[in-house]
């Protein structure tokens, strides 16, 4: 990291928040992910408008102390809606926020250094869907107004726990199609990183359904489409797989307000708070339930960069807990 020396103003003083930018701008130039820098900045403009609002004064830079960071992490913590990881990635945020604050020359010491993250989550909020939820948006997704586009992506992300924004993002170039084996390559996931994840024959199918018309095949299957595929450098292969009805590429709001309508018109049936990255969940649920232990496996097609992160898969739901203390031994009404 190159330092710079600052002349430091009495407007940076009395306004950090305008250094955010500035900070933005360097996350850009180390490329960071567009999703990280957005989540990190947003987090720090948070902690400015809490601060104000706590103090009834503006943040300073002289203000940022450890006490002060700690304070607001308590606050956090006694937010009943926030989880765990919402509030560890906003710590990690100012954390990043902080260091940079201190390498350019804007403070003498980090008062972040010290600041803990949050751990003790009893039981995984990552809960995904059960197979009659799964089976209703699926249904719903048949019957909406696009239903052959929405069936693909609804099964695509259930089938493989890609993350929304790179479910957006595939071309058909990023897709190879067979009637035995598929896969898909996702060029720009998280922190940049590119990986290679399967498709399974339910995705396979969906796909084919719902780019046939699109490849000239009138009558949809695996292999006919397989063999209409475009090929690695032909134009087409830089086309989208998911278009919106005017026939651009299907925006990552676009395809997540999609799912939200899906999840809405499907009532009772599929909890209100289900999104994109409730599927991610759902497949990690379901690989593990098959395959104990295989955390390595599941990093590897989620694109984990640490195993911290996928062993979160493998704590029992809060239902399985309370399925289990009612059944205890020491319990006079287990059944």
């Amino acid at each position: 990291m190159q330092r710079i020396t600052p002349l430091k103003t009495d407007d940076q003083e009395s306004n950090p928040e305008g250094l955010v930018d500035q900070w933005k701008h360097y996350l850009q130039e180390q490329d960071h992910a567009n999703g990280t820098i957005k989540k990190y900045t947003q987090a720090v403009t948070h902690f400015c408008l809490w601060y104000a609002l706590e103090e009834r004064m503006p943040l300073r830079l002289s203000h940022l102390t450890p006490i002060v960071l700690i304070g607001y992490r308590n606050e956090l913590q006694h937010e009943q809606q926030k989880s765990i990881s919402t509030i560890n990635l906003r710590i990690s945020a100012l954390r990043a926020w902080c260091a940079w604050l201190v390498d350019q020359g804007y403070l003498p010491l980090d008062p972040a250094a010290r600041v803990k993250l949050v751990s003790g989550e009893v039981g995984s909020k990552r809960e995904g869907l059960s197979h009659s939820q799964v089976n209703a948006l699926l249904r719903q997704a048949q019957v909406s107004r696009d239903p052959a586009r929405n069936y693909a992506i609804v099964q695509v992300l259930l089938q493989t726990g890609i993350r929304l924004s790179e479910c957006s993002g595939l071309t058909f170039g990023d897709i190879t199609i067979g009637e035995r084996s598929g896969m898909l390559l996702v060029r720009a996931g998280k922190g940049n990183k590119m990986r290679s994840v399967p498709l399974n024959s339910s995705a396979r199918d969906a796909l084919a359904t719902y780019v046939a018309s699109r490849l000239g095949v009138e009558k949809p299957s695996i292999k006919v489409v397989a063999a209409k595929w475009p090929k690695s450098g032909s134009p087409q292969a830089f086309e989208p797989i998911f278009e919106s009805q005017k026939g651009g590429a299907l925006t990552t709001s676009a395809m997540g307000q999609m799912i939200a309508d899906l999840v809405k018109a499907a009532g009772d049936l599929v909890p209100e708070e289900t999104s994109a990255h409730t599927l991610r969940h759902t497949f990690a649920r379901n690989y593990l339930a098959q395959y104990p232990g295989d955390l390595v496996g599941l990093a590897t097609l989620l694109g984990h960069s640490s195993l911290d992160t996928t062993r979160l898969y493998s704590q029992p739901q809060v239902a399985q807990l309370a399925t289990r203390v009612e059944q205890l031994n020491i319990n006079a009404y287990a059944h």
